[in-house]
């Protein structure tokens, strides 16, 4: 601290005080001074280069760094889509790089050619869906929403110039450019759409019910362009051609000379469910044991090597007399009926 001296002006004591001190009291006397000569304090000024740093400046640099960090946070999230009204985006691990297209909405006859082609969903997501409208701000269940697919795994459609085709959690490819993979027994199992001649050879196939618990479901197929709905017991066939489609949404499909053969009941008996005759079962006599069901029973007897039937075909057992003689090539559709051998009967 830097000193001076000072002489009271009432007792006449000499005094030793601060340089700095505008006024003070004397230490002999009590009587109060003040020191003219007091020298201020200097002023402490900082520089970043030529711009002086002052309490406002540095306010103002906070606020600006603030909103700067503020905006690119913004921007990212712009850009990663979070600000998009629309659905999530498809996976990046999902872009197939076969793909024909990916999410978007694009307008046939411009951004894609008209024509049939399957979509695979993203496996990050519950479903994939495919819109075809009229309008491309529309959205399903609107009348510009002309089809909607929603599928668990793939699934097959046909776009004509003129719309629009909204793509949603799913890759879309040019039929054949992709494929449904088979298990690991060469069977299909799960929600999937097969087109014959692109995801399976044309052939004859064999579904079969492994859970005991489902006892009947529907499966529908397009066979040479006619829809069939089969209500399917333990065991179904499907005569597949090329450009048929089969939706298969439980069981395990295989191709018919791969496919395990029928279980049968403790009597001997086959359960509902279709059989061919020479691949299943034997060709012999049979007869049809309703149990309780006999006034809902129904069966289908096929000769002519196709293994789909109208509703109109069902024939109730109440109706017939005696026994069925099956022959090799001919297929029994079974519905609450199980078929019992008649060995040697004639």
């Amino acid at each position: 601290m830097k000193k001076s001296h000072y002489k009271c002006e009432n007792c006449g004591a000499n005094l030793i005080i601060d340089a700095k001190a505008e006024s003070g009291v004397c230490e002999y006397c009590g009587a109060v001074y003040y020191n003219t000569d007091a020298q201020a304090p200097a002023e402490v000024h900082h520089y970043f280069g030529n711009v002086k740093i002052t309490p406002a400046r540095i306010i103002l640099a906070v606020l600006l760094v603030a909103a700067l960090a503020a905006a690119i946070v913004v921007l990212a999230l712009y850009f990663s889509g979070v600000f998009n009204k629309a659905d999530s985006p498809i996976s990046n691990e999902f872009k197939h790089e076969k793909a024909y297209l990916y999410e978007g909405t694009y307008l046939v006859g411009e951004d894609m050619e008209e024509g049939e082609f399957v979509a695979f969903k993203d496996p990050a997501k519950q479903r994939g869906r495919i819109l075809i409208l009229t309008d491309p701000n529309a959205s399903a269940g609107t009348s510009a929403c002309l089809e909607e697919y929603r599928f668990a795994n793939n699934t097959y459609f046909t776009v004509s110039s003129g719309t629009y085709v909204k793509v949603i959690d799913c890759n879309v490819f040019r039929v054949g450019g992709i494929k449904a993979e088979p298990m690991a027994d060469g069977s299909f199992e799960g929600n999937l759409m097969l087109r014959g001649g692109t995801d399976i050879p044309a052939g004859n196939y064999i579904l079969c019910n492994d859970d005991s618990n489902l006892r009947y479901a529907d499966i529908t197929c397009v066979i040479g362009g006619v829809e069939y709905k089969k209500r399917v017991g333990m065991r179904t066939h499907l005569n597949i051609g090329e450009g048929d489609y089969v939706y298969l949404t439980f069981g395990k499909l295989y191709a018919e000379s791969a496919a395990p053969m029928p279980d049968v009941t403790e009597d001997g008996g086959y359960p509902s469910g279709q059989y061919k005759v020479g691949t299943d079962i034997p060709a012999g006599r049979y007869s049809l044991d309703t149990g309780s069901a006999s006034m809902v029973a129904c069966f289908v007897l096929n000769n002519d090597g196709f293994a789909f039937f109208g509703k109109d075909e069902e024939v109730s057992p109440t109706t017939m007399c005696g026994y069925l003689d099956l022959e090799d090539g001919d297929y029994i559709y079974l519905y609450m009926i199980t078929l019992v051998p008649q060995d040697g009967e004639q």
